[in-house]
């Protein structure tokens, strides 16, 4: 998850994020406020919640639910069609569904980390917590439901306690890049940027130039205060054909760091509004006036 973990923001110099960044719509994130100025996260945790056609309601959704299946006992049963093909509605309508699958198969960990992970892209990121945290009680090892439960903590701001679910992730499963850069993620909002860049080195080792880690990365050395090691990384994202709007965004905060504004204002134009480039870049301008370093002014919260 580009800062993936989880997690990407809506507009300006915020953080996504899945992350995500108001929180990523994991809403999920993946969530995240949108502030002037601050290094944007992005996520494979971090998504822009799309409203249910008008055309098919929620509701809608609930006719495929268990409820709708049961075997002549009356006890509902799984249809693994409708969850199947659920994953093609829009975030409400899922929502609706595994909502309905949670709570009549209380005991079946799909439906717990489903429930979960589609709360965490809508904003619900504090009852991700609750759902996910409650089902790892009883499956300890599941690896389904110990992601989501790290991104989860991720995206409600609780990276402190998210460190330890996605570092046994990564034990658990050592080829899931995205949640290696997930934990560099919260390792960077705890300061600890050496280890959160080993995370994203080991990352990129398992997915080579992948933009989002090396866009998680360039922020990294945005919150350390190396604005130009933050600008190779960023640009180097920015070329790649599948780079999110956060990388350049990001990039533009390192160069405007580095006092060349006109550079750093052309390359927020490509994505933002002429009044919110205009605002980023009274605020970059008053902040590097400042003798204060970029990395004591800013807070993440996580994709």
């Amino acid at each position: 998850m580009s800062r993936n973990i989880v997690l990407a923001a809506a507009a300006g110099f915020a953080l996504a994020g899945c992350a995500t960044t108001k929180a990523p719509t994991d809403v999920i994130s993946e969530g995240h406020k949108t502030e002037p100025l601050k290094p944007i996260a992005t996520d494979a945790t971090a998504r822009e919640l799309k409203p249910a056609s008008a055309a098919k309601p929620p509701a809608e959704a609930s006719a495929t639910s268990a409820k709708a299946t049961k075997k002549n006992t009356g006890k509902p049963k799984i249809d693994k069609t409708a969850r199947a093909a659920v994953e093609r509605e829009e975030l409400l309508t899922q929502m609706t569904f595994w909502a309905g699958e949670y709570a009549a198969f209380p005991d079946d960990f799909e439906a717990a980390e489903k429930f979960a992970e589609v709360l965490r892209k809508a904003g619900r990121a504090d009852r991700a917590v609750e759902v996910a945290g409650g089902a790892l009680e009883r499956a300890p090892g599941n690896i389904g439901l110990t992601r989501t439960y790290g991104l989860a903590l991720l995206a409600s701001g609780r990276s402190a306690e998210a460190l330890r679910p996605l570092a046994t992730l990564s034990q658990l499963d050592p080829t899931d890049w995205r949640a290696l850069s997930a934990l560099g993620v919260a390792l960077d909002e705890q300061g600890r940027y050496e280890e959160a860049r080993r995370a994203y080195k080991e990352a990129l080792a398992i997915k080579a130039d992948e933009p989002s880690v090396l866009t998680n990365m360039g922020v990294s050395y945005l919150l350390g205060g190396d604005a130009v090691t933050a600008e190779k990384l960023l640009r180097q994202a920015s070329a790649l054909p599948t780079a999110p709007a956060e990388a350049r965004q990001n990039l533009a905060l390192a160069v405007g760091l580095q006092g060349r504004f006109e550079e750093a204002e052309q390359l927020q134009k490509v994505d933002l509004p002429p009044a919110l480039v205009a605002n980023n870049m009274a605020y970059l301008r008053g902040l590097i006036t400042d003798d204060r370093r970029w990395g004591d002014t800013r807070k993440i919260s996580q994709q």
